[in-house]
């Protein structure tokens, strides 16, 4: 790599760090306005947002939980996203791939040793045929895949729900869940009494996998090129309608795959209604944040998971409600997704002009 293509990565780092950075303290600051206006103890409130996640082991694993299931989400989004392909199936494939993985679990093979690999490649199965069914009708049949992902998250998330009661469970028990998982079919603990999982090596891998397959493929590079060029990539003799079936197909694998770590992972360990509680559409904000760079995903994955865990603390402790961490979205996405920018310069310049005293008019002619 030359020295010039270095220096601009290095300065589209510095950039985008400053970007990032720059939003959360303008989203916290807002933030910390609220609470101030409507909360009787502010400063107890932020304190608990800021600081409560970090304070036991307990809420370190749950936020450390959080940032796992929020990179794949993230990563899920992201490669579908490069090419150029608005998809919002996640949510979908994630029900898809749990209900998968629970079938397996619930099953004699839940059992034995199989049983977690076993539903983890299920899962991905699952929601790769749950992502490919809108990349094909967008292929072939030119489907919108904003309004067909969508419908078909509705149609999983139904569909589980139905399975749940009817098919999973005792019949007439009116339970929302299936009984617990068997401890063979339960992911192991990295650290004992959290819910730190080998969810969190799942996570890393995949981070390695969908660098590797868009910078170090032809599979990558073509999906790229659409994403950028779709017209040139055509010239170029790309199959464009093959790399969108399996950019959304991929996609969808990582988001069955999220749905085994829900199910089978330490803070579930088995299938319940609504069980991901909106997690996986929040891996939208990550795959903007991060700009669909999968190596950034799990740095903006590691401060979102941080405010969101400690915004459900806030609530619980504090008589502030968690919807503060919508609001704190809302203003990271607006300024990440404009042209806003951080110049330090330009600031430390501005602060410095404001600070001198005006020189008077008889200083100024002498």
């Amino acid at each position: 790599m030359s020295e010039a293509a270095t220096t601009r990565r290095w300065a589209v780092l510095r950039r985008e760090t400053g970007r990032a950075l720059g939003a959360a303290i303008i989203a916290l600051a807002v933030a910390f306005l609220i609470i101030l206006f409507s909360s009787k103890t502010p400063l107890q409130a932020f304190a608990t947002l800021t600081t409560a996640p970090i304070t036991k082991v307990r809420t370190v694993g749950l936020w450390i939980d959080d940032v796992a299931k929020l990179t794949v989400a993230g990563l899920a989004y992201s490669l579908v996203f490069q090419a150029r392909q608005f998809a919002l199936g996640v949510q979908g494939q994630v029900y898809v791939g749990a209900l998968a993985a629970s079938y397996i679990a619930l099953s004699p093979l839940g059992q034995t040793w199989c049983a977690i690999p076993l539903g983890i490649v299920c899962a991905m199965a699952g929601g790769a045929l749950w992502g490919f069914l809108p990349g094909i009708a967008k292929a072939r049949l030119g489907a919108n895949e904003i309004v067909s992902s969508l419908m078909l998250n509705y149609v999983a998330i139904e569909l589980a729900n139905y399975l749940i009661r009817v098919d999973l469970t005792t019949p007439n028990s009116r339970l929302l869940s299936t009984a617990p998982f068997p401890s063979t079919a339960v992911f192991p603990a990295l650290i004992p009494n959290t819910r730190i999982d080998i969810g969190l090596i799942f996570a890393l891998t995949s981070v390695v996998a969908v660098w590797f397959a868009l910078y170090r493929t032809s599979w990558g590079l073509k999906l790229r090129l659409v994403g950028h060029n779709s017209r040139f990539a055509q010239y170029a003799g790309i199959k464009e309608a093959f790399i969108i079936v399996s950019a959304m197909a991929a996609s969808g694998a990582l988001g069955g795959l999220l749905g085994a770590m829900f199910v089978e992972g330490r803070s579930f360990g088995k299938l319940a209604v609504s069980f991901e509680g909106n997690l996986a559409f929040e891996g939208l904000l990550i795959a903007i944040v991060a700009r669909n760079r999968p190596l950034a995903v799990p740095v903006a994955a590691l401060f979102y998971g941080y405010l969101r865990q400690g915004a459900q603390l806030m609530s619980i402790r504090t008589d502030v409600p968690s919807e503060i961490i919508v609001i704190v979205t809302a203003v990271i996405i607006l300024l990440v997704a404009s042209s806003y920018s951080v110049k330090p310069r330009a600031m430390l310049a501005a602060i410095t002009r404001s600070s001198r005293p005006a020189r008077t008019h008889v200083e100024a002619v002498k």
